[in-house]
């Protein structure tokens, strides 16, 4: 089975979540911080879902949990079910949300809707009922402690589930106590355990032996070294920011970023893990310390539109992931406008082999650009036209994409030289210009532009081929 993602938390979940397969979202975004890192922890990362589904179902079958509920997209269905079924448990379709962009072939909205969609299992023994994952408000915390919430946890979640909440993290990231959070609750986003409840606070000490629990019977069900990677991953030191309703976990080895709760804006460095299951080995590396985190996620946030440097790679971030699809295809982009070269060392980070430039009128912003992204990544200054003029003739095959921020754009001038020079112009949207007209429909209209009818666009999206009435 290669498409089942683990609820995160397990239920009961909140009505609308902000993104219903977080799971699956944050894994998408991941951007590792090398080809090093990478080679090492993308395949680890996907074996420990493998796991993570198998532990999780074992807990059923043995009756430890009553069900639990499992996302898959069209064509895993089958397989999710036989799976379940494989073992003496029963799968019962309980809901769809419209699937991401970037899983979506060009001709999928057209011919085949179905598989626009993510499918939700309920999975458990026979006779299943449905209803045990959507319980009524006033048994929001007898129905978590029965999926294996301890006490605390279970009153602490259905509070925050009657007061709108949706995702665990943010809440936690939202208080005002700074007690260290280990990389366990950091990472429990990517549904790859130990950690599989909502947890009332950063040291809960039931937790800690829940997370413990899942370990040792990952370990029974043959998976020594797979416990190991996690116990490994324990012992990481993570970063992490809450921004405009955008989450985003840092370690040494990669970043993921969702959409989480809305709420006020903060940013609070996690450092080392106090709750951690027993014999872990030390992190490869450490992220960047303070002195130097601004200059990681990039200071030039507020000329690029963005209200901090975490909202600035938040908004990056989710832009690689929209436009997936888009970077699979492509061989070369071009990011107009690039500052200091984040959203370009972002899609490097994804997509290694992808050619890439950068253009930049600011001489100070393109040379920090410069030295983020080295030689091997050609950043031209200059003011905007005569910049892609000389983009032209460097690369007079022309480019696959370009990213551009039309408030940055300069006129109809500058978008016909980009498209000039562009198969597809991806328009961003800042946290400037989304605050002001609300979403990027708004935002492209009240610009003159037209839009590429038929995908998601939360910060991002591609120009209609016959639009160039920037105004």
């Amino acid at each position: 089975m290669t498409s089942a993602w683990l609820t995160w938390p397990r239920p009961p979940l909140a009505a609308t979540p902000r993104e219903p397969v977080v799971a699956k979202a944050a894994t998408q975004r991941i951007s590792f911080s090398g080809p090093q890192a990478r080679s090492l922890w993308q395949p680890r990362l996907e074996r420990l879902r493998h796991v993570a589904l198998a532990i999780e179902f074992e807990k059923v079958r043995q009756g430890r949990i009553p069900a639990t509920l499992v996302w898959t997209d069209y064509d895993g269905v089958d397989a999710l079910t036989e799976q379940a079924r494989a073992i003496g448990l029963d799968a019962k379709p309980v809901k769809a949300s419209l699937g991401y962009a970037a899983d979506w072939p060009p001709e999928a909205s057209i011919d085949e809707p179905k598989r626009l969609l993510d499918y939700a299992f309920l999975i458990g023994a026979r006779p299943l009922d449905a209803s045990i994952a959507e319980p009524a408000a006033d048994g929001l915390a007898q129905a978590a402690m029965r999926f294996g919430y301890p006490a605390c946890c279970a009153r602490s979640w259905a509070n925050d589930l009657r007061h709108g909440g949706s995702d665990p993290l943010a809440s936690l990231l939202a208080r005002d106590d700074k007690a260290a959070m280990p990389a366990h609750v950091a990472l429990a986003v990517l549904g790859l355990g130990p950690l599989r409840h909502a947890p009332c606070s950063a040291d809960c000490l039931a937790s800690r032996e829940g997370s413990r629990a899942f370990l040792d019977l990952g370990r029974e069900l043959g998976f020594v070294e797979e416990m190991a990677w996690l116990e490994e991953i324990a012992d990481w030191a993570v970063d992490a920011s809450l921004v405009n309703g955008i989450a985003e976990i840092t370690t040494a080895t990669f970043r993921c970023t969702w959409l989480s709760d809305e709420g006020a804006a903060r940013a609070r460095p996690l450092r080392r893990a106090v709750m951690r299951p027993e014999k872990r080995k030390a992190a490869p590396g450490e992220p960047a310390d303070s002195a130097n985190i601004l200059t990681e996620f990039g200071n030039g946030f507020e000329a690029a539109g963005f209200e901090s440097p975490f909202a600035m790679r938040s908004r990056f971030s989710t832009v690689v992931w929209e436009q997936t699809a888009a970077l699979r295809r492509a061989t070369s982009a071009v990011h107009v406008g690039c500052r200091e070269g984040l959203l370009l060392e972002l899609i490097a980070q994804t997509k290694s082999k992808l050619k890439l430039y950068g253009t930049e009128e600011d001489a100070a912003a393109a040379e920090a650009a410069r030295r983020r992204l080295g030689a091997s990544l050609p950043v031209l200054g200059g003011a905007g036209l005569e910049a892609l003029a000389a983009l032209a003739r460097l690369v007079p095959e022309g480019l696959d994409l370009a990213f551009v921020d039309p408030k940055q754009l300069g006129g109809r001038d500058a978008l016909a030289a980009v498209r000039a020079i562009a198969k597809t112009v991806i328009v961003i949207g800042t946290d400037r210009s989304l605050h002001r007209f609300k979403d990027m429909n708004a935002y492209a209209a009240a610009m003159g532009l037209a839009l590429l009818p038929g995908r998601a666009a939360r910060v991002s999206a591609a120009l209609s081929p016959a639009n160039d009435r920037l105004h």
